[in-house]
């Protein structure tokens, strides 16, 4: 029996909540685990007066969204069902890098509201807000979340992710602190991989015995291929997350036979957090209804069928900082009809082409993971409205960037600075200004392109 975890869970964090000011979420979390087996009729009703409440806010207090329903020669109060909802155009990537500050609720202080930014899985930068309670309830859903692959707050936790600071949302001397008492303390930082970290990672995780793992799709699919090379069968958690990426069949068959255990694949993004979970039932991922109003629709705006693939489209229900009122992610999924033999409610979709990322190789040897790239190298440097890097020999690659306005010479001199911090001092590049990237047949962008290697 684990005492410490129970301590953890029962004692330390709810102090640690308390001592941020974030009680509500205990609340968000009683209300998220109720949630989850309401019948669908009451889920769809509960959406759409949330819906409702939205866009009346988002009218009355955000200049973008009020201009955008006057051109549409729509009002909150007209839109009466889902068809009337599609009537509302997407709210785009380049809408919002070129309307930010109109995007922003005036009722809400922006000093009040928490920024962020992330690369985009599609190589667009993005520079958006959140309200202070919307940070609260995403850290609920993640806890829920978590919950359903056997983890709960307190057990130890081990990453394969780009960056430490993600697993625990803190930086600094407190994150240290927090990770230590939370135990999310072993983390192979996927930015960049080489056989000599695999190995220590492999004796890391030996000592530290994580519950669970979360992860990169690819990155610890790559660490499954060394511990299977190399003969190590001792690493064992009880689960194993994976997200950011795109998980493949062949990927988790052998993560599962390697680590035997159970793979929970997991979709979201920084700007939204969880979208949607698979839990035991392993018959979908459940989308975050509570918190999210999901839409698949065809080219032309038009909502698809069951097992037909569509444009995910998002709209946050409970962001009313910055709203995101019918985001279109650059996702390709399909809803599920399916029903769970979990016994949850929230309604099942299926991931059939999404973040598509390489890593990129380096003449010394390192794998740089794509998703890492696109959320520390592409999103530092300002001004890039997209950008692709494509690697056609060991020690080169091509950087395509569309530029925006506010792009100067500060940016190549930032990415100038980065390129031997991420690729080594062995690569070289070329930078390329481009109008647009194509998209894929599969209706994606590739953030990197690698010509040299793939994922097997």
């Amino acid at each position: 029996m684990d005492i410490y975890a129970g301590i953890v869970r029962y004692a330390v964090h709810p102090l640690w909540v308390l001592k941020d000011g974030k009680w509500s979420l205990f609340r968000y979390l009683r209300e998220f685990e109720e949630f989850q087996y309401r019948d669908p009729q009451t889920i769809k009703e509960s959406q759409w007066k949330k819906l409702n409440r939205l866009m009346s806010h988002a009218y009355e207090n955000c200049p973008f969204y009020r201009s955008r329903f006057d051109a549409a020669g729509l009002k909150p109060s007209s839109i009466q069902d889902p068809s009337d909802f599609r009537r509302i155009p997407f709210l785009t990537k380049k809408d919002i890098q070129e309307n930010l500050p109109a995007l922003v609720a005036t009722n809400y202080n922006l000093n009040d509201l928490v920024p962020n930014k992330t690369g985009g899985s599609t190589g667009s930068p993005l520079h958006y807000y959140h309200d202070r309670e919307r940070i609260i309830s995403m850290e609920a859903s993640a806890i829920r979340h978590d919950r359903w692959t056997g983890y709960k707050v307190g057990d130890k936790m081990a990453g394969i992710w780009g960056s430490r600071t993600d697993l625990s949302g803190v930086r600094g001397w407190k994150g240290r602190i927090q990770r230590l008492l939370f135990r999310s303390g072993a983390i192979l930082d996927s930015s960049s991989i080489t056989d000599e970290r695999l190995a220590h990672f492999v004796e890391v995780l030996r000592e530290f015995k994580p519950k669970s793992i979360l992860a990169y799709a690819n990155s610890v699919y790559v660490f499954a291929q060394y511990c299977k090379e190399h003969g190590v069968r001792d690493i064992h958690p009880a689960s194993i997350i994976t997200s950011a990426e795109v998980l493949h069949d062949h990927e988790r068959v052998l993560i599962e036979e390697v680590f035997r255990c159970k793979v929970f694949n997991r979709y979201g993004c920084r700007e939204v957090s969880v979208i949607a979970s698979e839990c035991s039932g392993h018959s979908g991922l459940h989308i975050n209804a509570d918190t999210l109003y999901v839409e698949f629709v065809d080219d032309n705006g038009q909502a698809v069928s069951p097992g037909q693939q569509g444009n995910i489209i998002i709209t946050d229900l409970l962001n009313f900082g910055m709203p995101f009122l019918r985001y279109k992610i650059e996702d390709i999924g399909s809803p599920s009809e399916t029903v769970c033999p979990c016994g949850r409610t929230l309604p099942l979709m299926q991931m059939v082409a999404g973040r598509t990322t390489d890593f990129i190789v380096t003449p010394d040897g390192k794998r740089v993971s794509g998703a890492a790239l696109t959320i520390y190298l592409i999103s530092n440097v300002p001004g890039i409205r997209q950008a692709q890097i494509i690697q056609d020999v060991l020690d080169h690659v091509t950087f395509k960037i569309v530029p925006g306005p506010e792009f100067k010479d500060s940016g190549l001199a930032l990415l100038k600075q980065k390129v031997p911090e991420f690729f080594g001092e062995g690569m070289r590049y070329d930078i390329t200004y481009v109008d647009s990237i194509p998209k894929e047949p599969s209706g994606k962008y590739r953030f990197t392109i690698s010509k040299i290697g793939s994922r097997g």
